[in-house]
């Protein structure tokens, strides 16, 4: 064992660069996203750059390890901090030095900022455990967001720091997707569960008649104004602001997407597009009014999907904003990570949910995590899981006569409380004379009806309709048996869900309640023709 003496933590200089450049080379290999780490000009910048705390572990003079904090995570006021770039070399690992490189950056820390977090790595968990044993808490896990040899899912992690948790506002407004997740990072971090979920929160408009084009030099005094004059409505968190200039967005890749009506300029929306890493980062969200805000999202949605080939996108959007929480989930992000105490916005911390939309298959592959990390796990996972359900769901909603006349909006919310289930064939669903008081939607397959004991079937209900309506309704027992015709899905629509549903929405209940007494009006002419087509025959 190393004599704890032998090891030197000290600021990194110049002629320290090509080994760091070793390590992270013995680390990561060729496929390391950030090239400055591999380029030694580019690393001699990052070791001096006022962006950076640089550190190093020598042992007997020789580097051994290095670890820092990246300032440039937030706006100038908000003293974030990224605790990352923590690499051992191979030789000199389980011998401390991780522990000294953090221990060093704590210090440091304490006088500098109010929140640090780490991105830690899931390929193995020594990440994870140095932090928990320093005091960083679980925030979440950014699933397939980091690119090495294919793409690797993060553990996400904090500290608060000075006065941050006497500056934090109290009773964020979240969406209820973003509770669970919200509520256990609260807890891990010793703070109240003063979170207010809004049921009824609606998104923003996607619909707008606006000229698109890429902010020029010449629009930006105009985008200011709006800024200056919407600050307080400020939404979405990032790294850079429109304020900063020209020159310093475009040396950090920045690119706003600007609407326009008639010549006018009403909004623009900033982010970050890294074509190598396949990712892409909204930072910033300019604009007049909700339509304006929402097709930009909807629009840099579709363009990231379509044109760019992004496959992992992520936005820090504020816990007291539910409606742009809404509009990002309706547009398929899900929360992955919550930040407490985040941003500092005039005399106080607000905070920050992560949210991430993937346009691969959802599969963060094999993740090696501590205990406390994998209830953040488990949390995200569902969250995608249900996405890709509700997203799936949707769609086949969106298609049926029984919710003819409803909004988006309006299909969403029944969506969400809708489940998919699988029937083999010739599985019983529902036995005519009982009551369960379920909608059932086939999706895929067929369904048998059967009356009495007749082993005739007197219908088939195909994909894309419905039935139990008379059971939904009005709770009196099915008229008829239903039986697996194949192997069938349903989307199943319970009566205690629908009845909150439309006691909350009483135009959808009423919209939808038209809708079933004409579908049941076809259905029953149809059934009797087929019935009295059977006694004939006999």
């Amino acid at each position: 064992m190393m004599e704890e003496s032998a090891v030197e933590v000290r600021l990194a200089q110049e002629e320290d660069v090509g080994a760091i450049r070793e390590i992270f080379l013995l680390t990561y290999g060729e496929d390391y996203p950030y090239n400055q780490f591999y380029d030694e000009r580019l690393l001699k910048k990052v070791v001096y750059s006022d962006n950076y705390l640089f550190l190093v572990a020598t042992v007997a003079g020789r580097v051994a390890g290095a670890g820092a904090i990246y300032f440039d995570v937030g706006s100038y006021t908000d003293l974030l901090g990224e605790f990352g770039r923590l690499v051992v070399h191979p030789e000199f690992r389980h011998r401390g030095i991780g522990k000294r490189l953090m221990e060093a950056r704590l210090q440091f820390a304490e006088a500098r900022l109010q929140f640090g977090y780490i991105e830690g790595r899931t390929e193995h968990p020594f990440a994870q455990r140095i932090a928990e044993e320093f005091g960083f808490a679980p925030l979440g896990f950014a699933p397939q967001k980091f690119r090495v040899h294919g793409r690797e899912s993060l553990a996400l992690m904090g500290k608060l720091f000075g006065n941050a948790q006497a500056l934090r506002r109290n009773n964020p407004r979240i969406i209820p997707e973003a509770y669970p997740l919200a509520a256990s990072v609260l807890t891990g971090m010793g703070l109240p569960n003063d979170l207010i979920p809004i049921e009824e929160s609606e998104g923003y408009p996607f619909q707008g008649e606006f000229e698109l084009e890429s902010l020029e030099e010449r629009g930006i005094p105009n985008l200011l104004r709006i800024e200056r004059g919407r600050l307080k409505r400020r939404e979405i968190f990032g790294n850079m602001m429109l304020s900063y200039g020209q020159f310093l967005l475009q040396a950090r890749k920045a690119s706003y997407l600007v609407a326009k009506r008639d010549g006018v300029i009403l909004g623009a929306i900033g982010y970050i597009h890294d074509a190598l890493g396949k990712t892409l980062r909204i930072f910033e969200m300019i604009d007049v009014s909700d339509n304006v805000s929402g097709y930009l999202l909807c629009e840099l949605e579709r363009r990231a999907r379509e044109e760019m080939g992004v496959a992992y996108a992520e936005v820090s959007v504020s816990a007291y904003w539910p409606q742009m929480q809404r509009t990002l989930e309706q547009l398929g992000f899900c929360p992955v990570a919550y930040f407490p105490a985040y941003v500092f916005r005039g005399v106080e911390r607000l905070d920050a949910i992560l949210m991430v939309k993937l346009n691969i298959p959802f599969d963060p592959g094999e993740v090696k995590l501590t205990p406390a990390m994998e209830k953040m796990y488990d949390i995200v996972v569902h969250n995608f899981r249900e996405k890709r359900i509700g997203i799936a769901i949707g769609a086949f909603a969106r298609s049926l006569d029984i919710f003819d006349g409803l909004t988006d909006s309006q299909v969403r919310k029944i969506s969400a409380v809708c489940k998919l289930k699988n029937v083999e064939q010739g599985a019983l669903i529902f036995q005519q004379g009982e009551v369960d008081r379920n909608l059932y939607m086939v999706s895929d397959g067929h369904v048998d009806i059967v009356l009495g004991n007749e082993a005739t079937p007197v219908g088939t209900v195909q994909a894309g309709d419905v039935l139990g309506e008379i059971s939904l309704t009005s709770g009196a027992p099915h008229v008829a048996t239903a039986i697996a015709g194949s192997n069938v899905q349903l989307v199943v629509l319970r009566h205690r869900d629908f009845d909150t549903l439309i006691q909350q929405n009483p135009r959808i209940g009423l919209q939808v309640m038209q809708n079933i007494a004409r579908s049941l009006g076809n259905k029953l002419k149809t059934t009797n023709q087929a019935v009295s087509q059977l006694y004939t025959q006999d």
